[in-house]
């Protein structure tokens, strides 16, 4: 509960009072008189004798440099809603910092070795395939993080802000302003009473992410990829929760979501930027979901979710686009055996190149974004992904102690299974290695874009064996391309980790990590980030990571 500041001093009778007049006019001429949240200033009518405001010749520095709000009347801002109820303020939020070091030699990269260095090279950040917007992504390597939540309100209606950053200031030998993501989320959190007590309804409304498909229980899970789609803009959406039965509950959901900007013709794209594209235009999102819940134990959704750009400025010969997105997932809690999850999702891509960050698939940035990694970059964005994936989490510390309930206390060994598949089509008829030859010098295109098949599976357990240790190892196979097996890898990370208790939400993590490529394996290098078939990456990885969340 907040410290109540009393902001006011009454008046008195006599020489005191017109003194104490004098020296609040002067004072607020000097300085307005800053607003106090914690309490609301009553009117005169309420208190007789105050000053209710207190008299200025200017705002507060701290009021928000707006117009009236609609409906004519602004705010007291800073002053505490006199219809509030239970009030309060809430904190949460989570942060990684990691340093990742690869680990290669100038031999191996065909580099000859000069006066002065060492066949040992180190790399920071390493050379390995493991980019977030990519297929090859399995989120093995650790990466900087930090978001702060925070929200103001009452059990009616909530403010919420988001902070997020990717990048630390102080690690980086050059400033990355992409990075520094800053106020990602802005919007209200609405949970209005209705009559009946067997129907909840949550709407949210202003600039929020939305993630459909996430295969962890209570995060994106091992690959850190939602399956069906994420949807990044500002909006509102409306969820309805109604008990059919004591053990049955339907859910039905809706939303619609746009951008606030657009990059136009003049603007060069660069890293301070993160390349915006001028030939991207202004994109929309509907989407619909309905789904059933029996128990707490199981949960069948199904999805649509629909992005469209009708924009005369992205160019006068580039036509509409769309992207229409049809789902289905099933999430199993299976007590002591442990969950399950798992999602197939149909994408039916037409001429998506003028479709912007505001749609996400697989964790590209748009239409620009899902060409380069899926459809090929010729085809003007028009074609389909066929999506499946799943993850299974196991607790053998709750199925052995079953019946006695086991909350993770106590020495548990956590097994993990995940994998995804997608299978393309596309009217790209070209291929994603387009300069690979044989040993004559003949020109050999490897990777068409069209009929593509990808496949990555993995499999992590980890032995708690003391209240501050843990050992982890987790292996991933992934397979960008299954018609050539020269851009296949695998990846083997034992890990330790060390955390304050049992139950506590702090760990730092010590890692190696070695991957077994193909002859081909490419990894992205350069700004932007392009596909390198040249590039020898790293072999080894070893990383010191720390994390705590609340």
């Amino acid at each position: 509960m907040r410290n109540r500041v009393n902001c006011r001093g009454r008046t008195t009778r006599g020489g005191g009072a017109a003194l104490a007049a004098a020296l609040v006019a002067l004072g607020s001429a000097a300085a307005a008189t800053p607003a106090r949240a914690d309490e609301a200033k009553p009117t005169s009518a309420e208190a007789p004798g105050d000053l209710a405001p207190e008299p200025s010749f200017g705002l507060d520095p701290a009021t928000p440099q707006i117009a009236a709000l609609p409906g004519g009347t602004t705010p007291a801002y800073g002053q505490r809603s006199l219809s509030e109820d239970e009030w309060r303020f809430d904190f949460h939020g989570l942060i990684t910092a990691p340093l990742n070091m690869g680990i290669n030699t100038r031999t191996n990269q065909n580099e000859v070795i000069g006066p002065g260095q060492t066949n040992l090279v180190l790399h920071a950040p390493p050379v390995v395939p493991d980019d977030l917007e990519t297929f090859q992504h399995t989120g093995v390597t650790p990466t900087t993080y930090a978001q702060l939540n925070f929200s103001e309100g009452n059990s009616v209606v909530s403010a919420n802000v988001s902070i997020v950053a990717r990048q630390a200031n102080v690690s980086e030998s050059f400033l990355e302003p992409a990075d520094q993501l800053g106020i990602t989320d802005v919007y209200l959190n609405f949970l209005p009473p209705v009559p009946d007590k067997r129907m909840r309804l949550q709407v949210l409304a202003g600039a929020f992410t939305t993630r459909y498909g996430s295969p962890g229980e209570y995060d994106q899970g091992r690959y850190g990829t939602p399956i069906i789609a994420q949807i990044n803009g500002v909006g509102e959406l409306g969820t309805l929760r109604y008990a059919l039965a004591p053990d049955w509950v339907l859910m039905a959901e809706e939303g619609i979501h746009g951008q606030t900007n657009k990059a136009n013709v003049s603007i060069t794209p660069d890293v301070w930027n993160d390349f915006a594209d001028p030939a991207t235009g202004s994109t929309f999102v509907a989407h619909a979901h309905l789904g059933i819940n029996y128990a707490r134990r199981l949960t069948v959704g199904a999805h649509f979710i629909r992005a469209f750009s009708l924009d005369d400025r992205v160019g006068p010969n580039l036509p509409d686009g769309r992207i229409n997105i049809f789902a289905g997932d099933v999430r199993l809690g299976l007590g002591r055996y442990g969950s399950f999850y798992a999602a197939y999702a149909y994408t039916s891509a037409l001429q998506a190149r003028v479709l912007s960050r505001v749609i996400s698939v697989l964790n590209t940035q748009g239409g620009p974004g899902l060409m380069q990694e899926y459809l090929g970059p010729n085809g003007g964005g028009t074609g389909t992904l066929n999506t499946a994936g799943f993850q299974y989490d196991l607790s053998l510390g709750k199925l052995v102690s079953y019946p006695t309930p086991f909350s993770g206390d106590g020495p548990d060994i956590v097994l993990s299974l995940f994998g995804l598949y997608t299978h393309v089509t596309s009217t790209d008829t070209g291929f994603f290695d387009n300069v690979n030859r044989d040993a004559m010098g003949n020109l050999v295109p490897l990777g068409p874009w069209n009929g593509a098949n990808k496949l990555k599976v993995g499999a992590e357990g980890t032995y708690s064996l003391l209240s501050w240790l843990a050992a982890s190892l987790r292996f991933d196979y992934v397979d960008p391309f299954t018609s050539v097996s020269d851009f296949a890898f695998s990846e083997i990370s034992p890990r330790i980790i060390f955390h304050s208790d049992w139950q506590s939400t702090d760990q730092i993590v010590l890692q190696y990590t070695h991957w077994f490529y193909g002859s081909l394996t490419p990894v992205r290098t350069g700004e932007p980030p392009m596909y390198s078939f040249s590039t020898v990456p790293d072999s080894d990885m070893i990383s010191i990571s720390a994390s705590m969340w609340w």
